[in-house]
């Protein structure tokens, strides 16, 4: 499996994305700025929050190229940023799929069955995400991926608005994401995040833990 290491913030003045965008450098960076582009995540969890409670994601992306399965789990490690490891795969599959138990055998679901078993899963949360990404180079080669997310998230106890900022290794140096990190923080007004959209958006309008 990929690991994935990144940094997240939250952002409270809208502003502040434009203004990033604006930027010709980051963090001695040159910027490339791919454009906007929206998906819909849905979460998928077992009634008792079992992935929840494992801080583990199994996620169906579904955008205007096709439909991608994710698993995440947290990786060892990290430090200042976080670790998680990942398996993505396109995939021809749907919700109702998912929820009836039809799932294809791809690297996503293997590491889901390795971890909770054959579980029956059904849609926990979803998230709806307008998303501007900016790429970050050094000696033109692309270093780290930065994201400006604006999310709704849609659950049993309603809706809710986030921005989140994320900053993401492209595999060259983890080691940098601090650097990137804290010049961003040094600039804006930046709040740490949380470690997944996930686990922010059941605390906002999921289920509980316990509930019926």
């Amino acid at each position: 499996m990929a690991i994935e290491s990144e940094i997240k913030f939250t952002v409270v003045d809208a502003g502040i994305f434009s203004r990033i965008a604006a930027l010709h450098e980051i963090a001695s960076c040159a910027v490339a700025d791919r454009g906007v582009h929206s998906h819909r995540d849905t979460y998928f969890d077992t009634d008792n929050l079992l992935l929840l409670r494992s801080k583990i994601v199994f996620r169906l992306r579904e955008k205007a190229t096709g439909a991608v399965l994710s698993f995440k789990a947290q990786a060892p490690g990290g430090g200042d940023f976080y670790r998680r490891m990942e398996a993505e795969s396109p995939a021809d599959v749907t919700i109702a799929d998912i929820e009836s138990g039809r799932l294809p055998d791809l690297p996503p679901v293997q590491e889901l069955r390795k971890r909770a078993g054959k579980v029956r899963l059904a849609p926990a949360l979803a998230v709806d995400n307008r998303r501007r990404i900016i790429i970050l180079s050094r000696g033109g080669v692309p270093r780290f991926e930065l994201a400006l997310d604006e999310v709704t998230f849609t659950g049993p106890r309603g809706s809710a608005d986030v921005r989140e900022l994320e900053v993401e290794s492209l595999g060259w140096e983890d080691e940098g994401l601090t650097e990137v990190g804290e010049w961003l923080a040094a600039r804006f007004a930046l709040a740490p995040a949380g470690p997944s959209k996930y686990i922010l958006g059941m605390e906002l309008v999921g289920k509980r833990p316990g509930e019926g």
